[in-house]
């Protein structure tokens, strides 16, 4: 039988994948274009947001690197996947003779970040110049929508339209110029202000070479009035970026530093400083096999830290971020942001508060070097590194080093525990040397040392830094009781000091008691339940575990399904006609829209639901049961979902409501309405629970844009949207008030003031 070679056919649904479904977070889109901009050895890129306040929207992102010709386009920009930075050829027609030109590191080598546009804006005109001898201007228009008409078409027959144009619209010599239009979100002033804030973090200006040239500037001309009313940096919008953070953090606080060098020399130099001064620099063997070419620093934040990073940065050091990775100069996320806890410092200090230091103790950075083809950012872009063996070794690198500041904050300073009188004494002798290597050893708990450098007056930095510690007050008990010349009172009060520590020391000691005691329990937990699973025959070498990070892992894919599930539903309305669905379509529409947002009410409660969500109907007082899901889900400090809006309850019932109701479907109610608040841009949501005869109401009040009263009579209709949104959420709404509860919905509005829902069941 004869043997045919077949080729594999590429839908244009991989636009999606690659683009809105994979970029899942504005800011982050806005990154990888910047980072695209860094890699073409610009030195300014320009971030300009024209009319945002109009439907005429635009994002202008013009930077004054190397450019394109038309040979580059159609051979990398054209090019999906394909990535010049990672074959090696990227630079091969560039010159680096003249002396502003500095050889950078790649930020990105995946070959699909142009995607980011997608998820910005469903039009994209693209200039660009080449830095060459007599360049021409090239243009290319890219409008993403045609890749979502037909599923069946195939993505390499989608044309985008390209032209040569005899001189620039935007005035180019060189560089590249995108112009993002028909934005897929809304820009106001206070998420300008947060990209701002995020950008500031992008660059580590720590690892720039001296004369390498790179600045971010934002400009909006609808905010500039605003701007002049503020006279802060970080309340002002338009201007260059600048990153504080680490001049802000050269404060007198106690840091670390650690290099881990290339393979070639296969070592580790860790230099600890408090305020400001060396108290000892160490250089030892790399007992990491897969690590090479990083360096970390650490700052330990006590109260005089955060103070002083307050003071000066206008912020508190929770609300800025914690540790942050850089790789080949630029930012990966998550890594640092508030909230998220990818190194799992906090879990960590769960099981010993007084031993451990977490988020909130600790500022610093990552910055992984090339060459590190091991440490790779996931293609989301926002999921962190992947986790190879040589991420393993980084995390088991960063907590080595980490801990040495815990060891040197937590027992010598605190507690004194390795320094003997015999290392006072040995000072005066021969043996000082010893002495000093012994504390060093102490102090890092090295097994591989090399060779070590210390300050000159070590020991008068920890004596400073002991003063409040439990040996330094005995001490000064015990010389005070034996001179026979001491004061009761002061007495006294050194000993409620000396107590005070040592309860604290019992509560260390006690944690890592019940740390130890718990482990044991779980280890002998595991070897039953595994020699159960043998007998049964079921285990299999591997057991399915339910840890945050996995499902966290799960929610992500489930809300990129539901999103997709959404906007093909939105897309197909769009190709039927709202005017020409017939009512059977509808019906099957609507339950595709209800079973979408289960889904997404599904991934909601994963982590947080503490009844059966198996359970088809449960009989709940309903207004405790509304109140406790918007709470666990939306607000508390452990959250699944943030919201940039202050929500309040008003209780009128002031008795039970007890009703038999699908969980799921008031959760999908209360989900799409609190859903189109943030659309709407509300600050406030207002929810007043109160009796109508034998009836529960249910007002659901937000302070939004509002909506044109015209349209009220229009809003429950399949398809029918005032924002950016489905047309699905409100008629979603009201079929589930009157099928599911046997109630009513209503709506009032005043345009650019609030609108109220009223639910009656």
């Amino acid at each position: 039988m004869q043997k045919n070679a077949l080729q594999f056919r590429i839908s244009s649904a991989l636009k999606n994948i690659i683009g809105s479904d994979l970029i899942s977070d504005d800011f982050i889109a806005v990154f990888e274009l910047v980072k695209n901009s860094y890699d073409a050895h610009a030195t300014k890129v320009e971030m300009i947001f024209e009319n945002i306040y109009s439907k005429d929207a635009k994002i202008i992102i013009k930077d004054d690197g190397k450019g394109m010709n038309y040979e580059d386009l159609i051979n990398k920009w054209l090019f999906l996947a394909y990535s010049a930075k990672k074959e090696g050829t990227e630079e091969d027609s560039y010159d680096y003779r003249d002396k502003i030109k500095v050889k950078r590191a790649y930020a990105g080598a995946k070959g699909i970040g142009r995607f980011s546009c997608d998820r910005l804006g469903a039009e994209l005109y693209l200039e660009t110049v080449k830095e060459e001898p007599n360049p021409k201007v090239e243009t290319l228009l890219t409008e993403w929508d045609k890749f979502e008409e037909d599923l069946k078409a195939e993505f390499v027959n989608i044309s985008v339209l390209h032209e040569t144009i005899p001189e620039s619209n935007y005035d180019l010599k060189k560089g590249t110029v995108l112009e993002i239009t028909n934005l897929k979100s809304d820009w106001d002033r206070e998420k300008l202000l947060k990209l701002k804030d995020a950008l500031a973090k992008l660059i580590n200006p720590n690892t720039q070479v001296k004369d390498d040239i790179f600045t971010i500037e934002l400009v909006v001309p609808d905010e500039i009035e605003n701007d002049k009313k503020e006279t802060q940096y970080r309340k002002i919008v338009n201007g260059k970026i600048q990153n504080l953070i680490f001049d802000t953090l050269d404060i007198k606080t106690t840091k670390i530093v650690s290099k881990v060098s290339d393979k070639s020399i296969n070592q580790i130099e860790t230099s600890l400083y408090e305020g400001g001064k060396l108290v000892y620099k160490i250089i030892e063997n790399n007992p990491f096999e897969n690590l090479h070419n990083v360096e970390g620093t650490i700052y330990y934040m006590n109260r005089s830290a955060k103070y002083t990073f307050s003071r000066r940065m206008g912020i508190q050091p929770v609300q800025y971020g914690h540790i942050f990775v850089y790789k080949n100069g630029l930012r990966i996320y998550p890594y640092g942001e508030r909230g998220a806890d990818p190194l799992k410092m906090d879990n960590r200090k769960a099981q010993g508060r007084t031993r451990y230091i977490g988020t909130r103790e600790a500022l610093g950075f990552i910055s992984i070097n090339n060459p590190n083809d091991k440490l790779r950012e996931t293609s989301s872009r926002g999921d962190g590194l992947i986790k190879t063996d040589a991420y393993l070794d980084l995390y088991d690198w960063f907590y080595f080093t980490l801990r040495r500041v815990e060891k040197y904050i937590i027992d010598i300073v605190d507690w004194g525990n390795d320094l003997s009188n015999e290392d006072y004494i040995k000072l005066d002798d021969q043996s000082k040397q010893d002495a000093i290597k012994s504390l060093i050893s102490n102090l890092t708990k090295s097994k591989q040392l090399i060779s070590f450098e210390v300050a000159p007056e070590i020991f008068e930095i920890i004596d400073r830094k002991q003063e409040q510690s439990t040996k330094t007050a005995l001490s000064q008990i015990k010389n005070e009781l034996e001179s026979g010349d001491y004061d009761k009172v002061a007495i006294v009060e050194s000993l409620k000091k000396v107590e005070k520590n040592l309860d604290s020391l019992k509560k260390s000691t006690d944690e890592a008691t019940d740390e130890a005691l718990d482990k044991l329990i779980k280890n002998e937990e595991l070897e039953i339940n595994l020699e159960t699973e043998k007998k049964k025959g079921a285990f299999q070498g591997s057991l399915i575990g339910t840890d945050k990070e996995r499902i966290i892992g799960l929610q992500h894919q489930i809300f990129h399904s539901s999103s997709r599930i959404s906007r093909n539903l939105k897309l197909l309305i769009n190709h039927l006609g709202t005017d020409s669905i017939d009512d059977k379509t509808k019906k099957h529409i609507r339950i595709i829209a209800l079973e979408s947002s289960k889904i997404n009410s599904i991934a909601n409660f994963v982590t947080k639901a503490n009844f059966n969500l198996k359970a088809s109907e449960i009989e709940e007082d309903i207004v405790s049961f509304i109140k406790d899901y918007i709470t666990e889900i939306y607000l508390i400090e452990d959250n699944v979902i943030d919201i940039d809006m202050k929500v309040d309850f008003i209780d009128k019932f002031k008795s039970e409501y007890i009703k038999e109701f699908r969980p799921l479907e008031l959760t999908t109610i209360f989900d799409n309405l609190i859903s189109n608040s943030e659309k709407a841009k509300a600050k406030n949501i207002e929810i007043l629970f109160k009796k109508n005869k034998d009836k529960l109401e249910i007002q659901f009040k937000d302070n939004g844009k509002g909506i044109p009263k015209e349209n009220l009579e229009n809003v429950f209709e399949l398809g029918y949207t005032t924002t950016k949104g489905s047309g699905i959420g409100l008629f979603q709404v009201q079929d589930l008030v009157i099928n599911s509860l046997n109630g009513n919905v209503s709506i009032t509005s005043i345009e650019k003031e609030e609108t109220i829902i009223k639910i009656v069941i």
